[in-house]
């Protein structure tokens, strides 16, 4: 056993105790579906913005992205300014409004708020088959686990996948989201720690400081080939022209509204304290992509040699650092992959448990139960749809993706082309946030994305998303001017919503 694998082992070890305890007071703590979902609407600001930032922040953080600088330079820091600029102000401009309003509607994901918006059974069961899609983002997590278990540990690929499934589905099956979140902030800290340290590498790595290690790889760079120092890279399959760029910095935007994180910022107990859960976040956000630099030096040093463009932030760091920090990224990328899953799939069992069965199956007399056996058979339902999720989202990658940070977009991309024109609209313009526009708004979005990918038309997924998302926030406005009016009324008042919202 080598040194890297010494470490590694008793570095996971700790993590599962750490993961073991946490989940165990998850699972004290969750009494009802809502504890399972948004535990209970009781949490605080540091803790909700460490674990917003660590599910925001997963595995493709630290795996695909590197990989991307490594294969394609300097274009890829693109995914750097999306994540620094936009996608906080998708959090910025969503979060607050949404919180506010769910103190009258208290509302337990993304589907149900839209549900409970609107009025409309379409709009939430809609909403949840579409964040079905995330379904990609949850394998693309398993896969990068098992991509480090495979290169530390050498251990089987598939036997890998197994293992990091297993895991991730045995703690949230227990303790839901106080499971989730609880483990997500410990591991938050973890991520910060790793960023900086990969950023830093470049003083021992390249002499000279900042201004000349900077200058050392550019030229390095430019000497492979001119390509991996332009502002595009026509190689690439995200940065390859000023458009897809543009797709890029708007679906991270609309990123900051999915489900997985909307259902955080549903769990702070007091609205008030939004600003500092956006303020804690923003720091540790900036510390996890860091570590999108380790893909430049890796491909700017000789002695790094790298077959699969997502092993070479570990090959880097195995080659910059003593074996107890290659283990300690090791450990990272574990934690990062189970902070974003844990938190999709406390989702996706929430969407079955309680916006389709407790919210659209129950009432309707379609299924007959009491309040109370609804009550219990949602909670049964989360954990059953746990497993569920976990075995299909281990299948799909039993023979792993080309590029992971590709693979989780089509999710992303999926979920936001459906949901973003009812959320936005619904929020800031509510004279044309009508029950009609918001069912032309899912259909379209999704539909134009779907048409998107099936006909190859645009290259980047991000761009595909970006694509689709402008289409079903068009959608939702021209539907909305044209029925306003028009329709009942059935959800809040727009003078009602515009003061709850302020």
């Amino acid at each position: 056993m080598t040194d890297v694998q010494l470490y590694m082992w008793i570095g996971l070890a700790l993590l599962l105790l750490i993961t073991g305890f946490l989940g165990y007071l998850g699972y004290k703590k969750t009494k009802n579906v809502s504890d399972f979902s948004i535990a209970g609407a009781s949490l605080g600001p540091v803790i909700l913005g460490l674990a917003y930032a660590a599910t925001f922040f997963s595995a493709s953080t630290f795996i695909g992205y590197p990989g991307w600088a490594y294969q394609w330079g300097f274009s890829s820091l693109w995914i750097f300014l999306t994540l620094i600029f936009a996608s906080p102000l998708g959090l910025i401009v969503v979060a607050k409004r949404a919180r506010k309003l769910n103190i009258s509607q208290k509302s337990l994901s993304l589907a149900d708020w839209l549900g409970d918006r609107y009025n409309s059974d379409f709009i939430r069961v809609g909403t949840a088959l579409v964040c079905l899609f995330n379904i990609f983002y949850i394998a693309a997590q398993f896969a990068a686990g098992a991509w480090i278990f495979n290169t530390l540990l050498d251990i089987p690929y598939s036997l890998a996948l197994a293992l990091i499934a297993t895991l991730v589905v045995a703690y949230v099956y227990t303790g839901g989201s106080f499971a989730d979140i609880y483990t997500d902030a410990a591991q938050a800290v973890l991520m910060a720690i790793m960023g900086v340290l990969v950023f830093v590498s470049i003083f021992w790595m390249f002499p000279g400081g900042l201004t000349e290690g900077f200058t050392t790889i550019a030229n390095t760079l430019k000497a492979k080939d001119d390509t991996l120092v332009s502002i595009t890279n026509s190689s690439s399959i995200v940065f390859y022209s000023v458009p897809a760029i543009l797709g890029a910095f708007i679906i991270q935007f609309a990123f900051s509204s999915q489900p997985q994180l909307f259902n955080k910022v549903l769990a702070l107990k007091d609205p008030k304290d939004m600003r500092k859960m956006i303020l804690v976040y923003l720091g540790a956000s900036v510390c996890f992509i860091l570590v999108i630099f380790g893909g430049l030096y890796a491909a700017a040093t000789p002695t790094v040699q790298v077959d699969e463009i997502d092993k070479a932030i570990l090959n880097y760091v195995l080659e910059a650092f003593p074996p107890v920090v290659a283990a300690f990224l090791g450990v990272v990328v574990i934690a990062a992959a189970m902070s974003t899953t844990d938190g999709i799939f406390v989702v996706m069992s929430t969407l079955v448990a309680n916006d389709v069965y407790r919210k659209y199956l129950v009432p309707k007399g379609i299924i007959k139960a009491t309040e109370e056996q609804a009550e219990k058979t949602a909670l049964r339902l989360s954990r059953i749809t746990v497993l569920v999720v976990g075995v299909i989202a281990y299948i799909l990658v039993l023979n792993p993706p080309p590029s992971i940070g590709m693979y989780i977009w089509i999710g992303i991309s999926g979920v936001a082309s459906g949901t973003l024109g009812p959320l936005l609209i619904g929020l800031f313009l509510p004279s044309l946030a009508t029950r009609t526009a918001a069912k032309i708004s899912l259909v379209c979005g999704v539909g134009s994305y779907i048409l998107i990918l099936w006909s190859g038309t645009i290259t980047s997924t991000m761009a595909a998303g970006a694509g689709a998302v402008c289409i079903g926030v068009l959608a939702m406005i021209l539907t909305g001017i044209f029925t306003k009016g028009n329709e009942d009324s059935t959800f809040v008042e727009e003078e009602k919503f515009v003061k709850n919202a302020k």
